[in-house]
């Protein structure tokens, strides 16, 4: 099992689902990134919290059954739909039950990464993971409640997160098609995915200053503590991956 084909097919299935209408908040056209399953495989995560290389085998261990269960799930919604080619669409029910599936996953995970890390370490990734969720973290109830939030900012992060998705979905069909990550591609397909990039950034940008600029004085003050320092979140989603060890 390699983790991060694992985490891969993950995100992928979850970008899908929140891609349509009722997905939530989500992160941006390639989902909500969570940066408790990269901890495991992304080197510059890693050396951001400077994780020791006893922690490195003990995080791939403890990774291992929850990989196994994030493929299990997606995979099987893949066959669900008749084997290869593309991925069916989910029913609102599906999504329901997939959504909770994950949520639960999404538990399972911290909890398994928080136990190999130190306290130090656990707090910095739990703010890298509120800056990779970016508009998305305003929706989580920890952050809610440390922000004590009032209905009426609430229901305006809901009319600004209908206003997004919306606008995302209309973008999305700009986006070029072909060439998987990592593939060859032609200087006008890089020039296009450039431009592409450049609007999907610029319009999740501005979901995540309406949502800022709902918040009080001391409201900004405790997100600022929750975000901790700033960390160039382009470099984790770059694909930089530490190959895994395969077991003898």
């Amino acid at each position: 099992m390699v983790l991060a084909v694992a985490f891969a097919i993950a995100g992928a299935s979850l970008a899908s689902a929140q891609g349509r209408p009722g997905g939530g908040f989500g992160g941006g056209f390639g989902g909500v990134q969570s940066a408790y399953s990269m901890v495991a495989t992304n080197k510059v995560l890693q050396e951001e919290l400077k994780v020791s290389d006893e922690q490195k085998t003990k995080l791939e261990e403890a990774m291992k059954p929850i990989a196994v269960k994030r493929t299990e799930l997606f995979g099987g919604g893949q066959r669900a739909g008749g084997g290869g080619g593309q991925r069916p669409m989910l029913t609102p029910e599906q999504l329901k039950e997939m959504g909770e599936k994950m949520a639960k996953l999404t538990e399972e995970t911290k909890k398994a990464v928080e136990g190999v890390l130190e306290a130090k370490q656990t707090k910095r990734l739990s703010e890298i993971d509120y800056q990779l969720k970016g508009f998305a973290a305003f929706t989580d109830k920890t952050v809610q409640e440390k922000l004590k939030l009032d209905d009426a900012q609430k229901d305006k992060l809901k009319g600004i997160n209908e206003e997004y998705t919306k606008d995302r979905a209309e973008l999305a069909k700009e986006r070029p098609r072909g060439g998987r990550p990592g593939a060859q591609q032609s200087d006008e397909d890089k020039a296009k995915m450039a431009e592409f990039t450049k609007k999907s950034d610029a319009l999740r940008k501005e979901a995540e200053d309406k949502a800022a600029g709902l918040l009080t004085a001391d409201q900004k003050t405790a997100w600022k503590d929750l975000v901790g320092e700033k960390i160039d979140t382009a470099k984790l989603l770059a694909g930089n991956v530490r190959p895994m060890r395969r077991d003898n």
